[in-house]
């Protein structure tokens, strides 16, 4: 059988690996550890770079990653004078 497109998007989609044992329940443990430490900070008490700094923190993952621009076409032109 030859390697090509097809046969490689095929082999793609199989995995060897088995599905995780403990994925479900690490992932709602950890929910459970950050949403009460995120409880338990008292904002009041931070001073103006901890609150900066966990501003930032928070930011990077509830607003979007911005997508970058597509790149404008610019054509040069030769503007000539006629008197």
């Amino acid at each position: 059988m030859a390697f090509n497109s097809d046969t490689a998007r095929a082999a793609g989609m199989k995995s060897r690996r088995g599905k995780g044992k403990y994925a479900g329940e690490m992932r709602e443990k950890i929910t459970a550890l950050t949403d009460n430490l995120i409880d338990s900070i008292n904002i009041e008490d931070l001073n103006t770079n901890q609150r900066l700094a966990l501003l930032k923190l928070l930011l990077s993952h509830t607003l979007p990653k911005q997508q970058p621009l597509a790149a404008i076409e610019t054509k040069l032109f030769d503007v000539e004078i006629v008197k």
